[in-house]
């Protein structure tokens, strides 16, 4: 489900954009694991090509919820642009628990900056920050689900990056048709 909720204001000579938006999701796999013709239908073959490892990653590895929320305040050649974005939870599932346990990760909530000038109607200048706070997301707790230390975050459930806060500089420039 899609909630989905906007507004844009007149305030003096400013402008403000605001917007609320939720996705709300719930995936479940249901129905027999179906094997190909030649491959016969046994325990072992079922699990190996779809085991809960990847009914898991279909269920759990994506977040139940992304909630965003974004205010866009422009007045004469400036603008400010603040959005925060939250990430529900998500978890792993491995094929053998007692050999890697699964793993659970909270929600974590992102922040991005960017402040505008415009000194001519066609060129713009902007700088900011996406994950301003430099969030990340949860480390795996059990060392032996890190694969001999290689992984400190998990690929499987980790709805956003991990390489903390990204900062930017940029130039929009406008091209008029003749």
């Amino acid at each position: 489900m899609d909630i989905v909720f906007n507004g844009n204001w007149k305030i003096r000579k400013a402008n403000l954009l605001a917007a609320l938006a939720g996705n709300f999701t719930q995936t479940r796999v249901f129905g027999d694991i179906k094997t190909a013709g030649k491959l016969s239908a046994t325990e072992a073959n079922l699990n190996t090509l779809f085991g809960r490892q990847e009914r898991a990653r279909l269920e759990l590895g994506q977040p139940v919820s992304k909630i965003i929320m974004s205010l866009n305040y422009k007045t004469n050649k400036f603008g400010i642009l603040v959005r925060n974005t939250r990430f529900g939870e998500t978890g792993v599932r491995f094929l053998n628990p007692a050999l890697n346990p699964d793993e659970n990760f909270s929600s974590k909530i992102l922040t991005d900056l960017s402040l505008s000038y415009t000194p001519k109607s066609w060129l713009t200048f902007t700088a900011g920050a996406n994950n301003i706070f430099d969030v990340y997301p949860d480390p795996i707790k059990d060392p032996r689900n890190t694969q001999e230390g290689v992984f400190i975050y998990s690929l499987e459930a980790s709805p956003y990056g991990f390489y903390g806060g990204y900062y930017f500089v940029g130039i929009g420039i406008q091209l008029q048709k003749r």
